[in-house]
């Protein structure tokens, strides 16, 4: 049950908008855009992060699958095992996010390799020890139309969502990231907001080497920052994901038409029984049939293989969260390990959609 002091302010949902469109932009340059000052917005995002109201993390860019691997998991339990089932799930980096969801399976479950082999090894080895899963499936992602890092809330009006944008960061070119990438990553998924400071002590290197390194590998577009937060600030929105079968010819358009939606988490081309999944936050769930019926316009012959609403979720982009949706802990996604191929561009990937602002 959310208490109100549980509730997020409406000037903290400002703070949290502004840090949607720019992770890691400065506070005065946030302060400057909300009326405010510099520690005023430190202050109260600090806050925020110790409740566990907001964070932010790593996660896979727009060109993730150039390099790395991505799949979706179905999976059905018995109920007297499903805590412990749960738990396994949540204590596994693989496992990026995971729910309870409606429908025909249980858990809905996200998982990432940095190469198809350990995908592979996941999606083989991973299930045999897990306690009572009586089903599953797997689908893996081959396109992203768009992705939950290009999700925002609105808060801010247009003006001064503007005024937060990042520059864009130079085009980088193939490189194969080191041991000190990966730890520098690690560090990011404690505290995506920690200092250049604070993450070069951590990783050993000055300040100037980490912040060249990170920019380097978020210019690449393989990793990029997101900024997330707790069910109390989410205004009532509930998640709904559609699994979808789409003719071939229709498909790219159909990715397309869900992912320019303001509303839009994720929208994925998938290998499997279905080709398309679709992730939106909606306020009502009649708004669902608004898009079914805009699917069947624009492609005849789709069909809805399931419709999912989320009941709770456990664990999102590493975070483990408690019933409220507040972060309690994180368990680092391996977006990268030593094996991973050169990050360049290829296979999957799809030009940012919508706007930030």
């Amino acid at each position: 049950m959310m208490n109100e002091s549980a509730m997020i302010s409406e000037l903290d949902l400002e703070i949290v908008n502004a840090l949607q469109i720019n992770p890691r932009a400065e506070w005065s340059r946030i302060a400057d855009a909300l009326g405010l000052s510099g520690p005023t917005v430190a202050r109260r995002w600090n806050a925020l992060a110790a409740q566990g109201q907001a964070w932010i993390t790593p996660a896979p860019g727009q060109r993730y699958l150039s390099s790395g691997w991505s799949a979706f998991i179905h999976l059905s339990s018995v109920p007297s095992d499903s805590e412990a089932l749960i738990e396994h799930l949540c204590a596994e980096p693989a496992f990026g996010t995971v729910s309870l969801v409606t429908g025909s399976h249980d858990l809905f479950v996200d998982c990432f390799a940095s190469s198809h082999e350990e995908l592979m090894d996941i999606v083989t080895g991973s299930f045999p020890g897990l306690p009572g899963v009586t089903h599953r499936e797997v689908v893996f992602v081959t396109r992203l139309y768009r992705q939950a890092s290009e999700w925002r809330s609105g808060t801010l009006e247009p003006a001064r969502a503007r005024l937060v944008l990042a520059e864009p960061l130079p085009e980088q070119a193939a490189y194969s990231p080191d041991n000190l990438d990966a730890a520098l990553l690690e560090e990011l998924a404690k505290d995506g907001r920690a200092s250049w400071a604070e993450l070069g002590a951590s990783c050993g290197v000055s300040p100037q080497t980490a912040r060249r390194r990170v920019e380097r590998f978020l210019a690449t577009g393989y990793i990029t920052l997101r900024c997330d937060t707790s069910t109390s600030a989410q205004q009532g929105l509930r998640e709904v994901t559609l699994v979808l079968n789409v003719p071939a010819q229709y498909v790219d358009d159909v990715g397309r038409y869900f992912a320019a939606l303001g509303n839009c988490r994720l929208s994925a081309q998938v290998l499997g029984a279905q080709n398309l999944l679709v992730t939106l936050w909606v306020r009502d769930y009649l708004e669902v049939q608004g898009y079914e019926r805009e699917l069947a316009e624009r492609a005849p012959g789709s069909s809805v293989i399931s419709r999912q609403a989320v009941v709770r979720t456990y664990k999102r982009l590493g975070h483990v969260l408690d019933e409220s949706g507040r972060s309690l802990r994180v368990v680092p996604l391996p977006l990268w390990r030593d094996d991973t191929p050169k990050i360049d561009s290829g296979r999957g990937i799809e030009s940012p959609a919508g706007s930030d602002a």
